[in-house]
């Protein structure tokens, strides 16, 4: 880890390293990108594409490619709300543990009525092929909020601090790999998607799902991989346990396949995305565990690229203003305690 005594030397060390090597990482993603029209590539995405319906692979896929993203995102902005409005309250933690698990009941009801009702009201989801989906996704719901809130009678405070710090690496790394990295990659290399009129010489053997057909856009590099692998590697590196590692590469390995299986994109563009998201999030949370102004910094960009995402001022400049009044009032209730480092890995206590 860069910085380990908080000294103003150290963050601007952690920037001068990291700026090179996502430097580096974008320029060998983009000039790879010269080589995207490679029949093997076409090849294997027929390969992977099935030719008809796969019990219970086809729900999985549609699960993950749509919903994986989602519910990582909930389930770690409600803990985050929840660590910070109860840190330092004796009291606060069991009241967070119930409020989350409260939260999580209403969140899995609300998605568990997606196997009933479509595009109505609160419901903002289409109308679904397999609407059966719907109900696992209420389960992993129910089951991440009830693991979320008991985060925090689990873990001791220093290892929530870590959590946390870890949720706003979290955003910093998407940001770069996504808001920087894949959205400019995609504009500079402009390969269309498999389901393109372009290829319409080709395309017609691949076999669609009506719950999951894209056409517009670029292919290369593919943004949900990216994005997934940016939302689940700090983590990866945080908690540095083999059983929780694994299934947790497994996860990304096949969050990246659904985006074959549907024909979202080609395979060279899912194993492109997994190249650029890792080693840039990894270099992310080497270089930036311990910054000091992490939620600061992660809030600012997130409203730039909310106007990028949406040119309108209102909510970004909301979300920046609550930034900076939070930041200014920590500052200035913590400016005489001392810098506290946190050791780059999870140690979790025995639970009784």
């Amino acid at each position: 880890m860069i910085i380990k005594n908080g000294t103003l030397r150290e963050h601007a060390l952690a920037w001068l390293v990291f700026i090179p090597i996502f430097a580096v990482f974008f320029a060998i993603t983009w000039y790879m990108g010269r080589f995207v029209e490679a029949q093997w590539d076409i090849n294997l995405l027929l390969f992977l594409n099935p030719d008809n319906y796969v019990p219970v692979l086809d729900e999985l896929v549609i699960l993950q490619t749509d919903f994986g993203m989602t519910y990582l995102l909930i389930i770690s902005l409600v803990w985050i709300i929840g660590f910070y409005a109860t840190r330092n309250r004796p009291g606060g933690k069991k009241w967070a543990q119930r409020t989350v698990h409260c939260i999580g009941i209403l969140v899995a009801l609300w998605h568990g009525a997606g196997m009933f009702v479509a595009k109505r009201g609160i419901f903002y989801w289409s109308e679904y092929e397999y609407p059966i989906i719907f109900l696992p996704l209420a389960l992993i719901f129910l089951g991440g909020f009830y693991i979320a809130g008991n985060l925090y009678i689990w873990l001791d405070d220093e290892n929530q601090e870590k959590f946390a710090q870890a949720f706003w690496l979290t955003l910093l790394s998407l940001f770069f790999v996504n808001v920087i990295g894949e959205d400019n990659i995609k504009e500079l290399v402009a390969r269309v998607r498999p389901l393109h009129k372009n290829n319409e010489a080709w395309n017609g053997a691949i076999r669609q799902m009506p719950d999951e057909i894209v056409r517009g856009g670029f292919s290369y590099v593919s943004g949900h991989t990216s994005s997934f692998w940016a939302q689940i590697f700090i983590y990866f590196m945080l908690i540095k346990s083999w059983k929780f590692r694994i299934p947790l590469l497994l996860l990304g390995a096949f969050h990246g396949y659904t985006r074959i299986y549907t024909t979202a994109h080609f395979p060279y563009c899912v194993l492109m995305a997994t190249f650029f998201a890792i080693p840039v999030t990894a270099a992310i949370y080497y270089c930036f565990w311990n910054h000091r102004h992490l939620p600061l910094i992660s809030m600012l960009l997130l409203s730039g690229a909310l106007y990028q995402l949406k040119p309108k001022l209102t909510m970004p400049l909301t979300i920046a203003g609550i930034a900076i009044i939070w930041f200014l009032i920590y500052q200035y209730r913590h400016w005489k305690e001392p810098f506290v480092p946190l050791d780059n890995a999870l140690v979790c206590k025995d639970r009784e």
